[in-house]
Parts: structure tokens; sequence; C-alpha cells
């Protein structure tokens, strides 16, 4: 089973890079600034795997509009990904159409289960959450672009459907035009329907001539023309000037160097984690030159990565449910990455209602007493005075004082009220 590489969706990650078979991946995956602002996640989504023979990858792009499109995004990138890297290299177009038309059609059943089973925050407000139903009741969204890189073959074979975007780029930085591409900004994958407006579109094409890969989201706009030629540094600035627009979108790029891959540094030293007693968490010391880490997770039909910024005390908590074997790998721009780790076996065990974590001490209530008070006659024509506020009592009620006590208030007010109206 292959390890699907993921960014997160709930943070930013900066432009890096790092060196994956025979091949440089740079990255940069930033949401809008209202996602930034709202505390969200992101639209779009960014997947890979990649070994010496072949890599594959996908980007996709969540519909706002629909019912939580990062929810389709992660769904489906993952299940592209994972499909791809298995797949033997395909022979023509039209075979390669219709093993992925069947794949989008036999996972639509699972992504439906998934949006059902999404929660809906109780505390929204009465007309989001009836809007956020009625979208469920359409399903989640994504628009998608998957490519598979064989080595052993020289080829790529490409698929996508909506406006996400694929460009070529020669040794010299001069784009090479795709003719037989076509570009639908109405297709999509629903979690509800599958395919939606047609068919996916399919590319296959021979790495002759090719130096770069790059796919990229339409955040990029205008601008994208800034990607023939790029630094991490220029990444980032980019990605910063087209944040502080005001319609700014979610930017995900992901550049595949065939040729010109640059000599990076000795590996890093492999990181050391150990088990927090009685939480699902790991903690290791700091990899000199280590900019993030990767957590490389295996359990329950799963092998999955988590990305982490390198810090002074770096940890990892594990939030899904379930017994997972963890190794930790240390990265750098600079660097090659470190050799995973020891191998350490992680559980998160879900709470139950059964289950009670802390034993609540039983309220001991201390009996009720009343402090008997001397009752002092009321003198007419006087008005009735308000009675005392009674300390709290210390002994057992005494019923027939309490009744008293009441009876000697109800005639003296009966007093008062004849006195005043009835003279």
């Amino acid at each position: 089973m292959p390890h699907v590489i993921t960014l997160n969706q709930e943070t930013d990650t900066p432009a890096r890079r790092e060196r994956i078979g025979k091949v440089m991946l740079t990255y940069l995956y930033d949401r809008s600034r209202d996602s930034q602002q709202a505390g969200a996640r992101g639209q779009d989504f960014i997947a890979f795997c990649g070994d010496e023979k072949r890599l594959a990858f996908a980007l996709c792009d969540g519909v706002s509009q629909s019912f939580y499109g990062d929810l389709a995004a992660r769904f489906l990138g993952e299940k592209l990904v994972a499909w791809l890297a298995e797949l033997p290299f395909p022979t023509d177009s039209e075979s390669f159409r219709h093993a992925l038309s069947a794949q989008l059609a036999a996972w639509q059943p699972e992504a439906a289960a998934l949006v059902a089973a999404h929660p809906i925050r109780a505390d929204l407000p009465p007309m989001l959450r009836q809007a956020l139903l009625q979208k469920r009741e359409n399903g989640s969204e994504s628009m998608f672009l998957a490519v598979l890189i064989d080595h052993e073959a020289h080829q790529f074979a490409a698929c996508w459907m909506g406006d996400l975007r694929l460009r070529l780029f020669d040794a010299h930085g001069e784009e090479l035009h795709l003719p037989e591409a076509h570009w639908d900004t109405r297709q999509r994958w629903s979690s509800r329907l599958g395919a939606k407006h047609g068919a996916p579109q399919v590319l296959l094409r021979s790495l002759d001539g090719v130096a770069r890969l790059t796919a990229h989201s339409d955040g990029f706009g205008s601008r994208a023309d800034m990607l023939k030629r790029f630094t991490l540094d220029s990444l980032n600035a980019l990605a910063d000037e087209l944040l502080s627009l005001p319609a700014s979108d979610d930017l995900s790029l992901l550049d595949v160097a065939l040729q010109g891959v640059p000599t990076l540094g000795a590996p890093l030293e492999t990181p050391v984690p150990y088990l927090v007693p009685d939480e699902p968490a790991l903690c290791w010391q700091p990899v000199a030159g280590a900019t993030w880490y990767r957590v490389w997770l295996e359990g329950e039909g799963r092998a999955f990565t988590a990305d982490l910024d390198a810090v002074e005390a770096p940890s990892f908590v594990l939030k899904v449910h379930g017994l997972y074997t963890c190794r930790v790998q240390a990265l750098s721009n600079d660097h090659l990455p470190s050799a995973l780790s020891a191998p350490l076996r992680l559980e998160n065990a879900p709470v139950t209602e059964a289950v009670i974590t802390r034993q609540a001490e039983p309220t001991r209530l201390k009996p009720i007493t009343v402090k008997k008070v001397d009752a002092e006659p009321v003198s007419a024509p006087a008005k009735a005075v308000p009675p005392a506020a009674v300390p709290a009592p210390a002994e057992p009620f005494a019923w027939r004082l309490l009744t008293a006590v009441a009876a000697a208030m109800a005639l003296g007010l009966s007093v008062v009220w004849y006195l005043v109206y009835m003279r």
C-alpha cells in the first residue's frame, strides 16, 4: 500500500522542495485571505506519491458552492494518487479514460456516505444550518488534475476535470503547448453523481523535450506566467502579493523538475521519537538543519502522512481513532531527507459514553434547619414592615413554627388592609 503524502488544508505551506526518486518537487499551498482570517480549511488539496520508478500526484479544487468542497477535494485527491501509483501505465487514451471513469463511479458511494456522516454544528444560525443541510443533499464537489509519470516508459499520463492547469516547459523555460488538451470549467466530480458534465479529460504524452511539469490552481490568475521561472523566495513573494488582493483565492502549485535537478546536501540525521505516557502522541529532539518533519502512518487500512513545521520541541498528536505504526522523517529545502525512524505503535481509542475517565465526587448536602425567631406584635395603624432576611438555617425544618409565622404575617397584613381601605 503506497503512502500518499498530503499537505494540510488547515494551515499554509510555504514554497518547499524535496527530492523524490529522480525528480525534484517544488510545491506551495496558501489558503485565501478570507479562509486565513476565519481559520477555515482551504478548498484546494495537494497529494503525491513516488519512488525511483514513478511519481503520481494530484491537485484538487473543491467547489465552494457545494457542501464543504474541501471534503470532496481531499477524498478524491487521496484516491486518485493511490490508484495511479499502482496502475500499470496505460497503453492508449481510451482505455485510460474508461478505467478512470469506472473508478470515479466506484468511489461515489463511499464519498456519499462520508458526506452524509459529516457533522453540522448545532450552534449555527438557523438559516445557515438550513442552507448547509440543503447543500448536503446536493453533495460535495471538486475539480481535479492528476498525473502519473513513468520514468521507465519515459511517458506521463494526465487526467482532469475542471480548470486546474497542467503546463510543460523545456530546458530553456519556454512553454510547450498542448493543443490536444481541452479545459472545461463546468466539469467536476460529485459525491452524489460522480463525474458531472461529461467524461474526464485524459492525455498520454512522451517526456521527450520536457524539463518540467507544472500543475497549479486558478488562484494564480493572470500572474501564472510568473511560474515559467521561479525560486522559492519568488514563489513566496508572489503568493503574498496575490493574497493581498481583495478577491484572493486559494493557491496550490506542484512543479516536477525532470532535468537540471539541483544537488542537495547530505541527508539529515534521523529523528528518534518516543511515546508520551497516557497520550496518543510522539515527541523527539530537534534535528539540526530540518525545516519540517513528516510523520508516516500506517494502520486501519490506510497509509498516509502528516507534515509538521520544525519547532523547538517537535511533537505529533494522533487525532484519528485507531492503532497506527508511526515513523518520523526530517526534511529540508537544502538537504536530502533523513531516513525514517524506527517504528512506534500509537493508539487513539475512541471514548464512549460508558467509559468514565474521571470519577466525579458526590455532592454532600447539609441538612437545612430554621433558626427560631421571636414574633413581634403588629401595632396598628403602622405600615407593615417587610420581614428581615432569615439567615441560612442550620437545623431541620420545623414545619409547625413555619406555619405559625406564616399565619401571623397573614393576620398582620389583613389588619393593615382593613385599617387603610375600610376606615
